[in-house]
């Protein structure tokens, strides 16, 4: 069983997200009856080249906030760091708006309508990130999960009224994330007073010089992690158009479920993998949870893949229905990418950070490779195999390279089983009727839950028992 101090604080992070995160997931059956595949893979694209833009753009500074104002303690100089943070943010902001538009309204022929509200979605996101980070910087963790969970409502709610009822399609889902991006700042604002840190006597080129110089190396992480997980949307729509994207996009709803909760492990993870290095160096229980977790997520994927063919049934008239066969595979990613971000949480904790970018771009290369050389002959196939494959190279490749530093051994025996019987069950749910993927989704469970009873009555014990005391 997971640790106490390990299981309490993947609670408390669960909580945080699940609060903010539940409404989209909701959005998935909207975005099957009301938004075209072709928009949705346009909005994908776009959103696919904001999540690139804006780190470089940034020079990802926001890591830097975080680290400058967290370790200092004299109050001018946290000053000195929000306002010289914040205005060259600003200034990047003006910069960017000005760049996006000028590439759209050159090079691309969307109405003027979108052409205008793409920068602005990319300036409201990166302004957002800054300011979030902001509130985690000084300290004030709530307003970072508040603002959150504000952000995905007022998101929800705007595609309920322009997409859904007012049918604004594409722009529709432009501007629907615009207002949750903003509600961000706005929330932020109204609560720390961010304004109030800044002044223009505050700005310092030498604090920024710093600043950069911490932040820029971390670019190329985001990079190469953005090469594995979203470069294959460009391949997509630069060989079989948007279409295709959206069909991909709509696919891969389902895995970033998989992704949000299993990022909320790694945050733990992460910090229990530091704290048992300055304790004891890595401890058996530590290989034993990392095991555990790598079980639970097998296990769910597993119970998943007849519950979507269960979905797809109820939106088999809709655009969405022809990306069924690719929905089920995008799982076995997500779960080879969590479990890759646990292993390498060991790097941070015995200060090997370049292994975890040395690792990830191997990864990035081998999916980039895989999707480029494939994609004429097996099309939106080439880019789920390449993730796969690329996600287990950069998991084994951070194995490999932790083992010559500490001891981890961890037993691959049940992983790989598990994952044999993933494909077996994925193969012959997605070639039988809905009928018969229900009567599979409860023997599934039933032998999960028969196999894994006393795990599922600790985990009852030690984790939402706690999880109802906090409430």
């Amino acid at each position: 069983m997971l640790e106490s101090r390990l299981s309490n604080k993947i609670s408390i992070y669960f909580i945080g997200m699940m609060s903010s995160k539940i409404l989209s997931v909701l959005l998935i059956p909207l975005y099957a009856f009301y938004v075209s595949a072709s928009a949705l893979g346009y909005y994908d694209y776009m959103q696919t080249v904001m999540s690139i833009t804006i780190p470089i753009v940034y020079i990802a500074i926001w890591e830097a906030i975080l680290k400058f104002v967290l370790s200092e303690s004299n109050e001018v100089t946290r000053k000195k760091v929000i306002s010289t943070s914040a205005f060259f943010s600003m200034t990047i902001t003006l910069f960017l708006a000005v760049l996006v538009f000028v590439i759209l309204y050159k090079f691309t022929s969307q109405p003027l309508s979108i052409i205008l509200l793409v920068p602005i979605m990319f300036v409201t996101y990166g302004l957002a990130v800054i300011w979030q980070y902001l509130a985690r910087s000084l300290e004030q963790n709530k307003v970072y999960v508040f603002a959150g969970v504000v952000s995905t409502i007022i998101n929800f709610l705007a595609v309920l009224i322009l997409v859904c009822f007012v049918d604004l399609k594409l722009e529709g889902l432009f501007l629907s994330y615009i207002f949750g991006q903003f509600s961000i700042i706005v929330f932020i604002e109204r609560k720390l007073c961010i304004r109030n840190y800044l002044r223009i006597g505050h700005f310092d080129y030498g604090v920024l010089r710093k600043m950069l110089t911490f932040s820029a190396p971390l670019v190329l992480n985001l990079i190469s992690l953005w090469l594995m997980s979203a470069f294959g949307r460009f391949i997509i729509t630069n060989e079989l158009g948007t279409n295709a994207n959206g069909l991909f996009s709509f696919a891969n709803k389902f895995s970033l479920i998989i992704t949000m909760i299993g990022s909320v492990i790694t945050m733990a993870i992460v910090e229990e993998a530091i704290l048992s290095t300055r304790e004891k160096g890595i401890n058996p229980q530590f290989k034993k949870n990392i095991e555990l977790i790598c079980k639970i997520f097998q296990c769910a994927i597993l119970i998943a893949v007849p519950m979507i063919v269960i979905f797809y049934s109820f939106i088999s008239q809709t655009d969405y229905y022809a990306s069924l066969k690719y929905a089920p595979w995008l799982l076995l990613y997500a779960v080879a990418t969590t479990v890759s971000a646990n292993v390498g949480s060991i790097f941070q904790a015995i200060n090997k950070t370049r292994y975890q970018f040395l690792t990830t771009v191997i990864g990035s290369l081998m999916t980039v490779s895989i999707a480029y050389i494939f994609i004429a002959s097996i099309g939106i196939y080439s880019v789920i195999v390449g993730q796969i494959v690329g996600s287990i190279v950069m998991l084994f490749a951070r194995y490999l390279l932790v083992n010559k530093y500490v001891n981890f051994k961890i037993n691959w025996i049940p992983v790989i089983n598990m994952t044999v019987l993933f494909i077996v069950t994925t193969i012959i749910c997605l070639n039988v009727s809905v009928t018969m993927n229900i009567v599979v989704f409860l023997i599934i469970t039933a032998g999960i839950c028969f196999t894994n009873f006393t795990l599922l009555r600790n985990a009852y014990i030690r984790i939402f028992k706690k999880v109802d005391r906090q409430i």
